[in-house]
């Protein structure tokens, strides 16, 4: 149970409608993220890992997906994509999370500014930012899994100290710069060539051209995945999941340093050019690379 589950009312049926909408809208999103076309398979178990959720949401979202006319059951098959992630008839699917990414990076700008009290209520973040209270659930069911808002015993919702300190950001990057060069120097350390091969053909995508299409929670969703997928190659589940913790946080600053798409395109740059050296195998070289690429600040003046 999430921190926001405590005393929520039973979903209305709009809700639910709501609700499966947006995961459709996830499922659409990754597809895009992932190169995916139509006639690819959508496998559960994938999506779920992928999404971070169980597979009960899953189906619920490909179903609205089916609904829509975006994806098809075939025999033995499961679901397929009906149209192509970046077609017309994908975007109002997409529309939903590009909202929800579009609100999201509202609060994260209103708290690390300081517009917003620590301590808010539900009615209070509806009217500031035009939400229907399943719209604010999902966020605020999300904020609180990353960490940066917790409920009140009583009423109302407090927002984390330690988020809105400027230094937090500057921390959690010198965190990084420690693990993540550490993870690829382990003796155990491998990563498959399919692994690198579908890395690459990720970022070159990035790289030549879907950059300009991306929202700022694309941007940031696809580092994620590189650095993820990079650490998971150490073996050893506390470097991901520490990384994953951390990144959960950093998320907050992403809508200002994201922002800067020719930082990003120098950014990915560097990511490519440590696939080169991590498919040789060359380590100690990859782990001075990724030192280096997490210690130069994406934009002049943020760590």
């Amino acid at each position: 149970m999430t921190a926001s589950d405590n005393s929520r009312p039973p979903a209305s049926s709009k809700g639910g409608s709501e609700r499966a909408e947006h995961l459709a809208g996830l499922i659409m999103a990754l597809a895009r993220r992932e190169g995916m076309k139509a006639g690819d398979r959508l496998i559960e178990q994938r999506l779920a890992d992928a999404l971070d959720l169980s597979r009960a949401p899953i189906r619920l979202g490909l179903k609205a997906l089916e609904a829509a006319g975006l994806a098809r059951g075939e025999p033995h098959r499961g679901f397929v994509l009906a149209k192509h992630p970046t077609s017309g008839a994908a975007q109002p699917a997409l529309a939903a999370v590009r909202r929800s990414e579009q609100v999201y990076t509202s609060i994260a700008g209103d708290v690390l500014a300081s517009r917003l009290p620590a301590d808010v209520t539900e009615a209070e973040l509806m009217r500031r930012y035009g939400l229907s209270r399943a719209e604010l659930q999902r966020l605020l069911d999300r904020i609180a899994a990353e960490g940066w808002i917790a409920r009140l015993p009583g009423y109302g919702w407090r927002f984390a100290e330690t988020v809105s300190n400027p230094e937090a950001h500057a921390k959690a990057m010198a965190f990084r710069a420690v693990i993540e060069p550490a993870a690829i120097a382990q003796p155990s350390f491998a990563l498959p060539q399919e692994v690198i091969a579908r890395l690459r053909e990720r970022q070159l995508r990035v790289f030549e051209g879907e950059l300009e299409k991306m929202t700022i929670g694309e941007v940031f969703l696809s580092g994620c995945e590189f650095h993820e997928e990079i650490i998971r190659g150490a073996g050893n589940p506390f470097f991901l999941e520490s990384l994953r913790r951390v990144n959960s946080i950093r998320r907050l600053f992403a809508y200002r340093s994201f922002a800067d798409r020719d930082g990003m395109r120098r950014h990915v740059r560097e990511h490519l050019r440590l696939l080169e050296v991590l498919e040789t195998r060359r380590y100690a070289e990859a782990a001075e690379l990724m030192a280096k690429h997490l210690q130069r600040p994406l934009v002049a003046g943020l760590s």
